[in-house]
């Protein structure tokens, strides 16, 4: 498996390196669109049914498109990580390399929490308790949102060191 993962990126680097890049960057740009961009537009809806239902499918829709923009991240960054032999890199890039794939891993369980508070929401929205959804969306998008963009621009600056070494 390695020698097939090192003989693709000796191939097709400059693809998978563009693809690890712009995933990075939809990622990004669609956590900074959840929180600044949707979340103000979806709170001037002033019926809370509406509203709710709303950011329920925007969610539900956005973590579909999570999922293909994860695989696509993990398995260029992986590709590329035994593509170009990072593990008999420097010691100090080795450990740039473990932990951004540390952070990443953080950032991944955090989408699946943020998954399970949907799920719980729209659970809680067909019993019309408002006042649970309003907590568990919230605490999608005000926190959990916020905390992995934050995150993954650390991850990109890293990766952008990394690329520099």
């Amino acid at each position: 498996m390695q020698e097939f993962l090192i003989s693709l990126f000796g191939d097709f680097g400059r693809i998978i390196v563009f693809l690890h890049v712009i995933s990075a960057a939809f990622l990004i740009g669609s956590m900074f669109m959840i929180r600044f961009i949707i979340k103000p537009t979806l709170m001037a809806v002033d019926d809370e049914a509406v509203r709710y239902s709303r950011c329920i499918r925007i969610l539900e829709r956005y973590f579909y498109y999570l999922f293909g923009i994860m695989i696509l991240i993990i398995s260029a960054s992986l590709t590329m990580s035994i593509g170009l032999g990072f593990e008999y890199a420097s010691p100090t890039l080795y450990l740039l390399i473990h932990v951004k794939e540390a952070l990443w891993v953080f950032i991944a369980f955090n989408f699946v929490y943020m998954y399970t508070k949907l799920m719980n929401a729209r659970r809680l929205f067909k019993t019309r308790e408002f006042f649970e959804v309003h907590e568990n969306l919230g605490l999608i998008v005000d926190s959990l949102i916020p905390l992995n963009f934050i995150l993954t621009l650390i991850a990109a600056y890293i990766g952008v060191i990394i690329r520099g070494f």
